[in-house]
């Protein structure tokens, strides 16, 4: 099946597996909390981006096609000059030496978990799409 080695999903599924490694990671701040000298820990997002962006194999570039004279041109969408990626080293150190602050750990758990949901209905639409495009199913 064409699907299967689809450059979508080696990326989907690298991108979960990250983010479990990442819950891993976070779990064991939360569960070291109380020890002493204790420094938290997080996986780096640049380090996925560098793994993504190495070359696997060259993938030709996909061109809309235009099958009726009224359709618009395709447009290019460009981030802002401006976009920096957003630093928050607002948290502070216990007496123990322990820098674990359990508010922060909950948060980059929710935000890890929203973005394990996001991978999967991302996975979920992609396979009724072939479904459709096969045409054998629903969905």
């Amino acid at each position: 099946m064409v699907a299967v080695n689809s450059r979508l999903f080696g990326l989907l599924s690298a991108r979960q597996s990250w983010l479990g490694d990442r819950q891993t990671v976070l779990a064991r701040n939360i569960a070291n909390a109380d020890t002493p000298g204790f420094r938290p820990q997080d996986l780096a997002e640049d380090e996925f981006r560098r793994t993504v962006a190495r070359p696997a194999r060259p993938v030709a570039p996909v061109r809309l096609d235009a099958t009726d004279p009224a359709h618009l041109a395709p447009t290019r969408h460009t981030p802002p000059n401006d976009a920096r990626p957003r630093t928050a080293n607002g948290w502070e150190v216990a007496p123990s030496g322990n820098a674990v602050v359990l508010e922060e750990q909950a948060e980059q758990m929710a935000h890890a978990q929203l973005d394990h949901q996001l991978g999967t209905d991302l996975y979920r639409k992609y396979v009724q799409m072939w479904r459709t495009a096969v045409g054998s199913g629903h969905g």
